[in-house]
């Protein structure tokens, strides 16, 4: 691995470059070296942020007491820290490897064992203990000595490579750039090797084929999955892409591969009479050697109990230990009663449909949770998410589906203080129907805070950056969910849209295949394919959204898709009679920001602007995303829709 040395001080250092990007984008882990210089740095903030952004793993390594500034607590919140201090060095060093032996590097065996001899005498430390160093170069200098034949150095931070050369490279002059670059750009010829801290909880097989084995079975990857989320240091996949591998014949290999996960965690259960079995086994990925495995039993009336049990004791097995936090964590129940459990994570199945029937039927599985616990917050927020996007997908008005959305969130609030999902749901409504971008962007990041691995939180905050002209922010936020969530439609659909927006329309057109691939009739996922990126001739892309319309008849999507593609080939007859189409059946539920795009598309900006005027007063959730919409580039710069959003602060024009 090459080495960057960087002598020149904090305040001088030239090192935010392409290189430094490169190498944070390409690294494995990001040591952060702080000092009292390094902590007021501005580079540095800037490079603890990309690493953030691209879930790096943090190790700060404190050369000195120093405060971290507000700049850089959002990132390092939570997250293990040592100390290196001078006087102290050797069990600075030894806090060093272990601290990155947990987070996944490869360290070398005389390392491994004299960190481990020295375990009972020092450990790692989770707070400065305010002793100074006498020179912070000097400490400085003798950290970089413990890694630096496996580093890149650069104004305080190291970046430990993924899955490089072994070799290390020779150390480059003080102040220059030694990085090796054809060693960062070529690509690797054989399997890439898996992080073994990205996990994911395939679905049990079930022994007898019984219904209610079938059901428990789901209740407890999903209830692994969510329990082991909020732990730092693992990645744990979401549920959903999961379940794509339910009765898979691949090898773990091929699974690990498919998702880029190193640990899988797979299973059965068994039901008989009133006793529940569950056997688990935990597997490397990159070599398919079992690492753990267990058998647990208990009745089903303490099927909750074994859940926990379960979680905790594969939480512990997976970090190689708990904190009492963790571990306090892991032994919460959401809810008493079973069968609020399986209404809710029915309600979640249905959700991720994205369809009209899926909707509904969601609304009654969490109804139903609330009536079986009222004091069960999950279902709640099931409740608020899902009244948070019928107006997305033209299935209700804003006016009336935000509202509730936010009352749900609120009662979930209530209920549990402490829920990401609640965060996030609120933070929907703020940014996509009150406008209220400051509130929307504080509930996002406090909901990724208590849980950096909540899918939906990385999804809507990422929808939300886009939203708001913060591009490059965009698509490192919805690259984590897509991580993730692999296998999901509508964040494929989100990442492509991302990436199109800013004009790299190839990773656009990979990501909306991807999508299409899950579901080759998502209204969305067409358009963005068809009409705005313009793949296919106009007659093939008319019949790919007539076959769509046949699966998918409500979908006023589709009529716009069709409108858009006629008017494209120049058959404006053809066009008209779409929009006729969406007026007369869909006047009231397809957002009239829709409708001023069409309008603004066919060079008629008056009825486009009394359209929009229209969508803003009644706060519709497409509105935020217009001024970034390329389709509609033309009217970015006339003063009257520079105007019209300047009203509602959108960050895109607020400060112009």
């Amino acid at each position: 691995m090459s080495v960057w040395i960087d002598q020149m001080s904090i305040e001088g250092a030239t090192m935010w470059s392409q290189e430094i990007v490169a190498a944070i984008r390409n690294c494995k882990v990001l040591i952060l070296a702080i000092s009292e210089n390094s902590a007021d740095s501005e580079n540095v903030v800037k490079e603890v942020a990309l690493a953030s952004e691209g879930r790096k793993r943090i190790l700060p390594v404190y050369l000195a007491s120093a405060e971290i500034p507000e700049s850089m607590a959002y990132q390092l919140a939570g997250i293990q820290r040592v100390e290196f201090f001078e006087g102290d060095e050797e069990a600075g060093q030894q806090s060093v490897i272990r601290a990155l032996a947990k987070l996944g590097v490869k360290v070398s065996e005389e390392a491994s064992t004299a960190a481990a001899l020295k375990r009972n005498s020092h450990g790692a430390s989770h707070a400065p203990s305010g002793q100074a160093p006498k020179s912070e170069g000097a400490a400085w200098g003798k950290l970089a000595a413990v890694v630096g034949g496996v580093v890149v150095m650069a104004a305080g931070i190291f970046f430990l490579g993924g899955s490089g050369s072994e070799t290390p490279a020779p150390l480059g002059q003080a102040g220059t750039n030694a990085v090796n670059t054809t060693e960062q750009t070529q690509p690797l010829a054989k399997l890439v090797i898996l992080d073994t801290n990205r996990v994911v909880v395939l679905p049990f097989k079930t022994i007898g084929g019984a219904q209610d084995s079938e059901d428990l079975g789901y209740g407890l990857v999903s209830t692994l999955t969510s329990k082991l989320q909020p732990l730092q240091n693992l990645v744990i996949i979401a549920n959903e892409s999961a379940r794509k591998f339910k009765d898979t014949e691949l090898s773990p290999k091929e699974i690990g591969q498919a998702l880029q996960v190193g640990t899988i965690v797979t299973g059965e259960i068994q039901t008989s009479g009133d006793k529940v079995q569950v056997n688990i086994r935990v597997i490397d990925a990159n070599t398919e050697a079992l690492g753990w495995g267990s058998t647990f039993s208990k009745n089903k009336a303490d099927y909750l109990d074994l859940q926990n049990e379960i979680a905790t004791q594969l939480a512990s097995e997976l970090k190689g230990g708990l904190d009492a936090a963790e571990a306090q964590q892991l032994v919460k129940k959401a809810t008493e009663n079973a069968e609020a459990q399986s209404e809710y994570q029915a309600g979640r199945r249905e959700w991720n449909k994205r369809s009209k029937q899926g909707f509904e039927n969601a609304i009654k599985h969490f109804e139903r949770a609330i009536e079986l616990d009222p004091n069960y917050a999950d279902p709640y927020v099931g409740l608020g998410d899902t009244y948070g996007l019928l107006s997305i997908y033209n299935f209700s008005p804003s006016s009336e589906a935000m509202p509730k959305a936010k009352s749900y969130a609120r009662q979930a609030l209530e209920i549990n203080p402490s829920f990401p999902g609640a965060y996030t749901s609120l933070a929907w409504v703020l940014h996509k129907y009150e406008y209220d971008w400051a509130g929307a962007e504080q509930n996002y990041r406090k909901a990724i805070e208590l849980n950096p691995n909540y899918t939906t939180a990385n999804h809507w905050y990422g929808i939300f950056l886009y939203e708001t002209g913060r591009d490059e922010e965009s698509i490192g936020r919805i690259e984590t969910a897509t991580q993730l969530a692999p296998n999901s439609m509508i964040i494929q659909f989100s990442y492509a849209e991302a990436n199109w927006r800013i004009g790299r329309d190839a990773d656009a057109l990979k990501a909306a295949e991807k999508s299409l691939a899950i579901d080759p009739n998502f209204p969305f996922a067409l358009r963005q394919k068809h009409v705005l990126l313009g793949m296919g001739t106009p007659e093939d892309s008319i019949k790919r959204f007539e076959e769509a319309l046949a699966v998918y008849p409500n979908q006023p999507v589709l009529r716009h898709g069709l409108f858009d593609l006629y008017w494209k080939a120049g058959k404006e007859k053809e066009a008209m009679d779409q929009v006729i189409e969406l007026l007369d059946r869909y006047h009231d539920s397809y957002e009239k920001a829709r409708f001023a795009e069409i309008f603004f598309v066919m060079g008629k900006h008056e009825n486009g602007y009394r359209w929009l005027e229209e969508a803003i007063e009644a706060r519709e959730s497409t509105v935020p995303r217009l001024p970034k919409a390329r389709e509609l580039k033309m009217m970015h710069s006339e003063p009257r829709f520079r105007e019209l959003y300047k009203k509602i602060n959108h960050p895109v024009y607020a400060d112009k």
